[in-house]
């Protein structure tokens, strides 16, 4: 198995290029850091390109696929990871690509519409949270952080793979599309305004679509009119709102505990 220990090695700048988006986007590649990301992207079937062991793991070279996999010492680590402290793992796989019909695969979808979300730490968050409570699949809308973003990635432990995630790009025909593959009902998730609901009044167990707006501005008026509902989380009125993944999991898991727990 190849040792390398010299950061001007050509694979190390091809990995270290994988650091910015405009890179990822043109090679279709991105990276995981850490030892469960990397077994669990295998275990799933991910099309894994290169791994990059430190010498600390030299024993266990044995177990990763031969042929991709190096040797690779500290500095060198430390130049193509994305962290101030390196794992001991890193992996370049392919991204895996997504459609709406990925996402419509459900007979009873219940799908997430996240609009204009600029922090990769929230969005890797949401997509774990939403693997977690059995979201079928989400839709960024408007301009939102690269999915393949290595925040993002580290943000999913390993879930950014297993659930389906994919670009809607003119959102003001997004209810119209979706309403071609089931008689969808669209929430809205908003701070306060009129003929809003709290989100537990709502019943979630019929196919929906939950929008959520961006962390500072919130749902755009484009989106808004689309909905159907609008919900709200009650709240101390000492307290503006919350962080944007913690809205999503509360809502998330009435949806889940509708679906799954309560048959009334």
């Amino acid at each position: 198995m190849q040792t390398i220990s010299s950061v001007q090695n050509p694979l190390i700048k091809t990995v270290t290029s994988l650091h910015r988006k405009k890179n990822r986007k043109e090679t279709g590649l991105f990276i995981i850091e850490g030892l469960k990301g990397t077994e669990d992207a295998i275990k799933y079937g991910l099309e894994i390109v290169y791994i990059f062991l430190g010498l600390a793991l030299k024993e266990k070279a044995g177990v990763f696929p031969q042929g991709i996999t190096y040797l690779a010492d500290e500095k060198v680590l430390k130049k193509i990871s994305t962290t101030d402290t390196p794992c001991e793992v890193l992996t370049v796989a392919k991204q895996p690509e997504w459609g709406l019909k990925d996402v419509m695969k459900d007979e009873n979808p219940l799908i997430v519409v996240l609009e204009n979300i600029k922090d990769p730490g929230n969005l890797g968050t949401i997509i774990r949270t939403a693997k977690a409570a059995g979201i079928s699949g989400i839709i960024l809308a408007g301009d939102s952080v690269d999915i393949f973003n290595p925040k993002t990635v580290r943000a999913t432990a390993a879930n950014l793979w297993k659930i389906p995630v994919i670009y809607f790009e003119n959102k003001d025909i997004l209810r119209q599309e979706l309403l071609k593959y089931k008689d969808f009902q669209f929430i809205a998730t908003v701070v306060s305004g009129e003929n809003t609901k709290n989100y537990f009044e709502v019943d979630y167990k019929i196919p929906s679509i939950l929008l959520f707006g961006s962390e500072a501005e919130g749902i755009s008026g484009e989106l808004a009119a689309q909905s159907d509902i609008n919900v709200k989380i009650p709240m101390s009125s000492e307290v503006e709102s919350l962080n944007l993944s913690i809205s999503a999991g509360i809502v998330f898991y009435e949806a889940l505990l509708q679906r799954k727990f309560r048959h009334c």
